[in-house]
């Protein structure tokens, strides 16, 4: 699949079989992180990779999961992600730093789409918690976690109408608005 047709298929998916994933699979994710853009080439992420059972357990329960579905929604024990990459800030007085965090885990879930994996991140997270669960200095911030997996769902793209909101259909299929492409570019002038 070229690069195009993979960041327009690559959806956020929420539930995960249950089949553990390789730790350099997971490793080549934080290499394409690592060499993603960095604004002044400060490089000011590092990265934990989770893949321990029991640390996954705890780590899912610092997890905020789809916020605009009601009532309250989380992956069942059966659907949960197998593995989880922690984003972590040593720099946040780096003006430029939350680019560097889109940059690289944008990266990370292409990466993850060509291995045919899926992908959330989280930012909806207890960061205190997630602290100390993994012992990571006060100086270095936890900016956020993506969740992996192989995937037991997929969601389907609508065009987005007034409402921003994704939601589950009566066969449980994720649904998740977005603007269609006339509303908005814009050639030459903003019009």
């Amino acid at each position: 699949m070229n690069v195009y047709d993979m960041i327009i298929s690559r959806r956020t998916i929420r539930r995960f079989h249950q089949k553990p994933l390789d730790l350099e699979l997971l490793k080549k994710f934080v290499n394409a992180a690592r060499l993603a853009p960095s604004a002044a080439n400060l490089q000011p992420l590092e990265y934990i990779i989770v893949t321990e059972k029991k640390l996954c357990a705890q780590l899912f329960e610092t997890l905020g999961w789809a916020a605009y579905i009601q009532p309250k929604w989380t992956p069942s024990e059966h659907e949960r992600p197998t593995a989880y990459i922690v984003v972590l800030v040593k720099d946040i007085k780096n003006p430029y730093y939350q680019r560097d965090v889109g940059f690289a885990t944008e990266n990370i879930v292409l990466a993850a789409e060509a291995d045919g994996l899926g992908s959330c991140i989280l930012c909806n997270i207890n960061r205190e918690k997630i602290q100390n669960i993994f012992k990571i200095p006060q100086i270095i911030t936890v900016d956020s976690v993506i969740a992996l997996g192989y995937k037991a769902e997929k969601s389907v793209v609508e065009d987005m109408d007034d409402s921003v909101k994704y939601w589950r259909d009566e066969h449980d299929v994720l649904h998740v608005p977005k603007r269609k492409l006339d509303d908005i570019i814009h050639i030459n002038k903003f019009s």
